[in-house]
């Protein structure tokens, strides 16, 4: 009989969780208030801090200014978290999936244009 490994899985991060327990929570700011500040509803707030709405690029550049972060840093979790749901939601499809081409040193992977052509 095979035994078959399980991983265990890590579930990342949300924009959600971070903003409520890092930057909510702790500095004792509202969700009104934070809403105020970058001026959007309460409601997109609340429905970010509840993981009912992602994070958009617009989105991310009113959180950055107004939690003294960048961009970069909402679209990452953001997009650790899609990442995340669409792998369980695909997970034994992936499985079926046929690799077509080999993997390549780092170097290669992006085309640069030569000097002179």
């Amino acid at each position: 009989m095979r035994v078959r490994r399980v991983t265990p899985v890590v579930v990342p991060p949300s924009p959600g969780d971070v903003l409520r327990e890092q930057i909510l929570a702790n500095r004792d700011i509202t969700q009104d208030q934070l809403a105020r500040a970058m001026r959007v509803s309460r409601f997109s707030i609340n429905q970010i801090v509840n993981g009912r709405r992602a994070v958009t690029a617009e989105m991310a550049l009113r959180l950055s200014k107004a939690t003294s972060t960048t961009p970069h840093f909402w679209l990452d979790l953001q997009r650790g978290i899609d990442l995340h749901r669409a792998r369980l939601h695909l997970q034994r499809e992936l499985g079926a999936v046929r690799v077509v081409r080999r993997p390549v040193p780092r170097r290669k992977l992006f085309y640069t244009e030569r000097s002179g052509s």
